[in-house]
C-alpha cells in the first residue's frame, strides 16, 4: 500500500465556448503511480533475476467530462527502479445512482516503452545463466488491455472519498516474457482508496 495525493484542476470555463464547466469539461492532473522493488531469494522459481529497485511514475493525466462519459490519456515517466515510459489511454461511462455517489468505469489500454519492458519483462543472457529462463528482450509498445472503474462519494460540498480498482490483461510481449509463463500471471489488478478535499478559485 503506497499513499499518494488525489491532486486535480479543471478549466473554470470551457477554453472553446467560455461557459462555466462545473464538474465538466477538460481537465489536468498530476499523475503518479510507485512500484515496489522487485527481488527473488534463493528457492523463487525467478531466482537469478537481477533486483529492481523501487520506481516512482510521474507525469501527466489529461481529460474532457461530460455528463455521462469522461476520457482521458495519462503519460508517465519512470524515476529510480525503471526509466521507461507509459501511456494509459481509458474511455468511462458515467453514473450517479444518487445525488453524492458518482460510478465511473470503461475500458483501458496501456502502452510502455522498449526500457519500461525490458525491465520488468526482459531476461538478460547473465540472468538467463543464473535462472535457467531463456533470454528475452521484449520491444515497445502495446502492454495491455482491461477495465478500471472508481467510485466516488460526495460526504459534503468539498469532501469526498474515492475507491479505483483496475484489471489489465498483459499482452503481447509483456505476456510473452519467461517471466511472466515461469512464475507471473497475465492478470494485472491494482486498487485504491483515499479522500480529498475539493475547492474553486475565482480568477477576474
Amino acid at each position: 500500500m503506497v499513499p499518494f495525493p488525489i491532486v486535480g484542476l479543471k478549466f473554470l470555463r470551457s477554453p472553446f465556448t467560455g461557459v462555466p464547466t462545473g464538474d465538466t469539461g477538460f481537465g489536468i492532473r498530476p499523475a503518479v503511480r510507485v512500484l515496489d522493488e522487485r527481488s527473488f531469494g534463493a528457492g523463487d522459481p525467478l531466482f537469478g533475476l537481477n533486483k529492481v529497485g523501487l520506481a516512482v511514475e510521474l507525469g501527466v493525466e489529461v481529460d474532457y467530462t461530460d455528463t455521462w462519459f469522461r476520457f482521458f490519456a495519462e503519460a508517465r515517466q519512470g524515476f529510480g527502479g525503471h526509466s521507461g515510459q507509459i501511456l494509459d489511454l481509458g474511455v468511462d461511462g458515467i453514473l450517479r445512482p444518487t445525488e453524492r455517489l458518482k460510478l465511473a468505469a470503461g475500458p483501458r489500454l496501456s502502452f510502455a516503452s522498449a526500457k519500461y519492458m525490458n525491465t520488468y519483462f526482459g531476461v538478460t543472457p547473465a540472468e538467463s545463466l543464473a535462472s535457467g529462463l531463456a533470454a528475452y528482450r521484449p520491444g515497445g509498445g502495446f502492454r495491455g488491455a482491461g477495465l478500471g472503474g472508481t467510485a466516488t462519494w460526495d460526504i459534503d460540498r468539498n469532501w469526498f472519498v474515492r475507491a479505483d480498482a483496475t484489471w489489465t490483461r498483459l499482452s503481447d510481449d509483456a505476456a510473452a516474457s519467461p517471466i511472466v509463463r515461469a512464475a507471473g500471471s497475465r492478470d494485472q489488478f491494482t486498487v485504491g482508496l483515499g479522500a480529498a478535499y475539493r475547492f474553486g478559485v475565482n480568477w477576474r
